[in-house]
């Protein structure tokens, strides 16, 4: 064993020249279906990277066309996403308008129309989750701005005492906050 690591590079090639004729033809035929054979695996590789470029190409096209078929859909939901309360306002339009149009003189008439109309209006409000924010009690300044304050005798601190301007919440969500007068 210690001679072959002694061997030097030049006896080495010499024994792997094949020493009869037989060894010196089979070679050849060794080499070439080796290279056949990793002409083949390469072929298959190119072909498995192709298609694997594809798969991607097409899947980048799904994506973009996805992305846009989606930023369409946004665009056209956001346009019509208040429709049904316009909607349900136009009625009220025409009410106020009949009430404006019409001809009686009769103070009380008017009045009563009006307030007819305000309930449609307030009905349709809350058929769409816009609820008016409660004002009785103690001030709280999640759904309350308090804008003045007061010292009154005989009334505990933080009680609501005037409204300036009615809040609403829409769906539960403050969406204009009370304006109101507080005591200190």
């Amino acid at each position: 064993m210690a001679d072959k690591e002694n061997m030097t590079d030049k006896e080495k090639e010499a024994r792997e020249i094949p020493e009869t004729e037989e060894e010196a033809a089979q070679q050849p035929k060794e080499d070439s279906c080796e290279k056949e054979a990793q002409q083949e695996q390469e072929a298959s590789m190119e072909a498995q990277l192709q298609e694997a470029n594809d798969k991607y190409t097409r899947l980048a096209a799904d994506f973009q066309n996805f992305k846009r078929r989606t930023e369409s859909e946004r665009h056209e939901i956001a346009a019509y996403a208040n429709e049904r309360v316009v909607k349900g306002l136009l009625n009220v339009i025409d009410s106020f308008e009949r009430a404006l149009e019409s001809k009686e003189e009769a103070q009380e008439g008017f009045r009563n129309g009006v307030e007819l109309i305000f309930k449609q209006l307030m009905t349709v409000l809350t058929n769409f989750g816009v609820a008016e924010i409660d004002t009785e009690g103690s001030f709280d300044p999640n759904f309350h701005h308090a804008v003045l304050s007061e010292e009154v005798e005989g009334v505990k601190a933080d009680t609501i005492l005037m409204v300036m301007q009615k809040g609403y919440t829409l769906n539960g969500r403050v969406i204009r906050p009370a304006m109101v007068k507080v005591s200190v």
